[in-house]
């Protein structure tokens, strides 16, 4: 947990008070990283293929294995519905994406424990391919079939840039916990 919970707020002086409300930005990290990078993607690319990687998904599937109280289901269902209307997608595609990604990492989680990026690295492969094989139904579904292929290449550039985005949301989650404040005791 970035924060620990504060003493009841009646037993905090003013300056605890002050302090704790200040600190509390430290939730809106994971989701407005994940909406940073989503900006990011829609960046034009000056290449003739759609090779741009998922980085939005990423971030919410490497918050949701830092922190996965602070990236539940609820919140990535959000920053897909961002998704959406920025990529002009039908409403849900990846909203619905987002959650089920951010849910099966978090029961999954609990399984993976401190194996290493490689093992982490197969398994959000595992599960950034089946966010890929899910939006194509959910595409054709709503009226707009996708070709196999940019998903599949979306897929593979994903794959190749999973330990960057990794790494930074592991090097800005270090950063928050660093700057914690501490709480009075008694």
């Amino acid at each position: 947990m970035i924060a620990p919970p504060p003493p009841p707020a009646l037993l905090m002086t003013p300056q605890e008070r002050r302090r704790w409300l200040l600190s509390t930005w430290r939730y809106a990290v994971p989701a407005l990283v994940s909406i940073l990078l989503l900006l990011v993607m829609v960046a034009p690319l000056p290449l003739p293929l759609p090779a741009m990687p998922q980085l939005s998904l990423m971030a919410v599937l490497a918050w949701a294995l830092l922190q996965p109280q602070l990236m539940p289901p609820w919140i990535a269902f959000l920053v897909g519905g961002v998704a959406d209307l920025l990529f002009g997608l039908p409403l849900g595609v990846n909203a619905t994406g987002f959650a089920v990604s951010a849910g099966l990492m978090r029961l999954l989680s609990p399984l993976f424990g401190r194996n290493g990026l490689m093992f982490d690295w197969l398994a959000v492969s595992g599960l950034l391919l089946c966010h890929a094989l899910l939006a194509g139904p959910l595409m054709a579904l709503a009226g707009q079939p996708v070709p196999l292929w940019p998903l599949a290449l979306q897929w593979l550039t994903s794959i190749l840039a999973w330990p960057l985005v990794a790494r930074f949301c592991a090097a800005l989650q270090r950063r928050l916990a660093a700057s914690v404040p501490s709480w009075r005791g008694g």
